[in-house]
């Protein structure tokens, strides 16, 4: 029963995002010309250029990225990022009935980049994703390695702009579309991590080897064990280490108590991380 629970959370925060995003496209950014980058931005110029629905061409080249992208994704987030990318489709077709707002371009852009900020952030909080420039920038850092998936994003939504601005013969919408762009980030970034990056987790437990197990096959996260002795009985034992993000915190506790509910836990704030999975550089 929590399982199915937490499945229908999982997938009603990813519609809500979905909407939200959505929304925040067509009632604020697509009436004056506003681009975020990534899908959405190929989308409003195709729209304004060929008068092709947005809702069409962000599902199209979604479910091309999805196709040769989709490995790159956790077994547990496949369904849910092409539901996501479905949904998201949905939604910039049904809500561009919702009117919109012309008034003021900062204004637009302002709470434009926060709707998509909020959108994102939600449906990426349950390891899901609307598709997009982090799609593409997966399978140009299988290519090109060196080069990290955050600056492969940056370098397609800055693409995007540029082509906008050009397409439209604006520098002012790139001016406001750049400011939406960084707004949507920082907003998306704030939900993910909640005000921290990661948090590092000491697991000690009799059951440390089907915990550390369970971690590495269903999280794909690392696992290090690391020597330790209890002075209270005296015994050895091995004390388990795992760095994860902290939206990933209530997956790793429901992991440890199904195995061990004694099990000992401590975790902690952790400023910074390198390496696969956290910061690229």
């Amino acid at each position: 029963m929590d399982k199915i629970k937490k499945i229908a959370i999982d997938y009603f925060f990813i519609i809500l995002g979905s909407f939200i995003l959505a929304l925040g496209i067509n009632f604020f950014l697509v009436p004056l010309k506003i681009s975020t980058g990534g899908v959405s931005g190929i989308g409003m110029v195709l729209f304004y250029v060929f008068k092709i629905p947005i809702s069409l061409t962000t599902l199209v080249i979604n479910i091309f990225l999805f196709f040769f992208g989709y490995k790159t994704l956790k077994k547990s987030s496949i369904l849910k990022t092409l539901a996501g990318i479905v949904f998201s489709s949905l939604f910039l077709e049904i809500t561009k009935y919702f009117g919109f707002y012309s008034d003021d371009i900062l204004i637009a852009s302002v709470f434009g980049g926060i709707l998509v900020g909020v959108g994102v952030g939600l449906t990426v909080l349950k390891d899901a994703s609307t598709g997009g420039s982090d799609f593409a920038a997966l399978m140009l850092n299988k290519i090109i390695p060196h080069i990290s998936i955050a600056t492969f994003i940056l370098i397609i939504d800055t693409v995007v702009i540029l082509v906008s601005g050009i397409v439209f013969k604006d520098y002012t919408i790139m001016f406001y579309s750049v400011i939406s762009l960084y707004i949507s980030s920082k907003v998306t970034d704030f939900i993910m991590v909640s005000g921290d990056f990661a948090k590092s987790v000491y697991i000690i437990s009799k059951n440390n080897k089907e915990i550390a197990d369970v971690i590495l096959k269903e999280m794909e996260r690392g696992v290090t064990g690391i020597y330790s002795k209890g002075f209270y009985n005296g015994k050895d034992n091995t004390m388990l280490m795992c760095i994860v993000k902290s939206k990933e915190i209530p997956t790793l506790m429901q992991i440890v108590k199904s195995k061990d509910k004694n099990a000992f836990t401590i975790i902690s704030d952790v400023k910074r991380v390198h390496g696969e999975g956290f910061i690229e550089e």
